[in-house]
């Protein structure tokens, strides 16, 4: 896919975006509309605790909600963070908990919790890179970033582009705003970030994703260029390269969004890929190089989790044992 940088500082704006917590939102407020009432005409499901305490957390999260958009709207991204973490345990925590006393509708709740999720993991995703540069002692130098974050843990390369976009777009636009480096700001790596947004190294992209950058509080990041790609597996390998940024911002013209290149149509179910974060593409067994013994059954729709590991992207491949 060739790069673009309107296209892929449109999409790290849209992901972090309160316009698209709020489809977190109302993704969660459906499934609290069809957990709710069943609970409460079984007045014994009160007994039962998994239901009390996840419905009492879901019915928080919503109840919260409104202040960790308004710290986001000024530009605060921790409250807002914690709240997509928090929504993420609910699913696992239900689905642990044993969901038969639903008589109807199972399929539908979880549907919307696991699109709830996705909002929140790509939202967790474009800014992991961000919360990890915040720790002070990077600013004072006790800690050297050159051992401490070997990789790009945010989304790397144009990953956004290859992965992201499709869900991100509820209905694809055809013009997207143009962008644009601001080169009147600049910021060295390893510098206190002066300004929050997307930024772009100076020499471009190259084979380096954008990054998304917080004022004030992280030191800037390098750029990670990939120098090699494993496709069957997603493990990447990355340079590390100091460089000067400069934030990307909008031009005020509208430019038209560049076509998704589909990959070929093998009619071949083998060749499912999914990367984590992302919604199952087709019901059935999947599995990942990214952990030992992953093998499980997902439903379409669902989400596909994130391994945290030195291995690389979390990527899930269709099993070929549908036993």
């Amino acid at each position: 896919m060739e790069r673009n940088l309107s296209r892929e500082a449109h999409l790290w704006y849209t992901i972090t975006s309160p316009e698209t917590m709020d489809r977190a939102r109302d993704h969660l407020q459906a499934a609290v509309n069809i957990m709710i009432p069943q609970a409460q005409a079984h007045p014994f499901i009160a007994d039962y605790a998994p239901v009390p305490y996840w419905g009492g957390r879901m019915e928080d999260l919503l109840r919260t909600f409104a202040n960790a958009r308004a710290l986001l709207v000024q530009g605060e991204y921790g409250e807002m963070i914690g709240w997509g973490g928090a929504l993420m345990n609910i699913p696992r925590g239900l689905r642990e908990g044993n969901m038969n006393w639903m008589s109807t509708g199972v399929d539908d709740l979880m549907g919307q919790l696991n699109l709830a999720v996705g909002v929140c993991g790509r939202f967790n995703d474009a800014l992991t890179q961000s919360q990890r540069l915040k720790d002070d002692e990077y600013k004072t130098g006790a800690l050297d970033w050159r051992i401490c974050v070997p990789r790009d843990v945010s989304i790397p390369g144009d990953n956004i582009a290859r992965f992201y976009e499709s869900a991100v777009y509820p209905v694809r636009p055809f013009e997207i705003p143009e962008y644009a480096p601001d080169k009147s700001i600049t910021c060295k790596t390893g510098e206190i970030v002066p300004w929050t947004g997307v930024w772009v190294p100076a020499d471009g992209m190259g084979k380096a994703a954008l990054a998304f950058a917080r004022k004030g509080i992280q030191i800037m990041q390098p750029a990670y260029p990939v120098i090699s790609e494993d496709e069957e597996t997603g493990w990447q390998e990355f340079d590390i390269v100091e460089c000067v940024w400069h934030p990307v911002k909008p031009t005020g013209r509208m430019v038209p969004l560049p076509p998704t290149e589909q990959e070929p149509d093998t009619g071949d179910a083998a060749s499912l890929r999914c990367p984590a974060n992302q919604p199952c593409p087709q019901a059935g067994w999947w599995s990942t190089p990214a952990k030992a013994d992953s093998r499980r059954l997902f439903a379409a729709g669902e989400v596909m989790p994130e391994f945290g590991s030195d291995y690389g992207a979390t990527i899930w491949q269709w099993d070929l044992d549908q036993g």
